[in-house]
């Protein structure tokens, strides 16, 4: 037999199997929408990071143009000389692990769980860790000249340091330095160089799209731009 259940200053009392089941259907909702939740949060809070990392590089080519514009950057530099000449000193750095490590973490995954190179202990780039906990990767590429239009440095932003999750498309993203473009932009933002007009084609949004959602990272910077500044995916 259901006995009722009187809450203050109520007439009408509930059975224990009433209360039950809204107990029940409540945990269900909770369920459900906690996660979503904490996903957004979360989601926010790695959009905010990489709109940090994207004015970064806009104030560090800002500052460093006063200083030799861009245009003039030898880019036939080793990627140490090129960091510490046009980059490192217009950064507000509070560690320096120049080839060696500390200021990434060892292991970071693309979408479908893969693993990617280890930048912690990888020579190739030169690392440091910003005062707002920010690791940048800097890697030249030597040949690259306004003759020979490419790809001159890749960088590897971990937008809050060595903490986790760690994976690209969340708080790891990429940038790029494009000969006779003097800028740093999102990886991918443009395919190809026409000699002709002199000027850099913008790849497709859709390719940007499709890249990022079939598991290479390092186009996500550019959808979330795209989209808006919004993690859909």
């Amino acid at each position: 037999m259901n006995k009722r259940i009187f809450f203050a200053g109520s007439k009408n009392g509930f059975t224990l199997a009433e209360v039950l089941i809204v107990l029940t259907i409540i945990g269900i909702i909770a369920a459900i929408t906690i996660p979503i939740v904490i996903s957004s949060i979360n989601n926010q809070k790695f959009i905010t990071g990489l709109q940090k990392a994207n004015n970064t590089f806009s104030n560090v080519i800002n500052a460093s143009q006063a200083d030799v514009k861009m245009e003039s950057w030898d880019f036939s530099k080793d990627t140490t000389s090129l960091a510490k000449t046009y980059i490192v000193p217009y950064l507000n750095v509070a560690k320096n692990c120049e080839n060696g490590e500390g200021c990434f973490a060892s292991g970071y995954t693309f979408k479908d769980g893969s693993q990617d190179i280890d930048y912690n202990t990888s020579s190739d780039y030169y690392k440091i860790m910003t005062t707002d906990g920010v690791s940048i990767a800097i890697k030249g590429t030597q040949g690259c000249t306004g003759e020979n239009p490419s790809v001159c440095i890749d960088y590897i932003v971990d937008t809050n340091g060595v903490e986790p999750p760690n994976k690209w498309g969340k708080d790891v993203h990429a940038f790029q330095t494009l000969a006779n473009l003097n800028a740093v932009v999102p990886y991918g933002t443009f395919k190809e160089y026409d000699a002709a007009s002199g000027k850099w084609i913008l790849e497709e949004q859709e390719t940007a799209t499709s890249s990022c959602l079939e598991g290479d990272g390092k186009y996500c910077a550019l959808k979330i731009i795209n989209d808006g500044w919004e993690i859909k995916y």
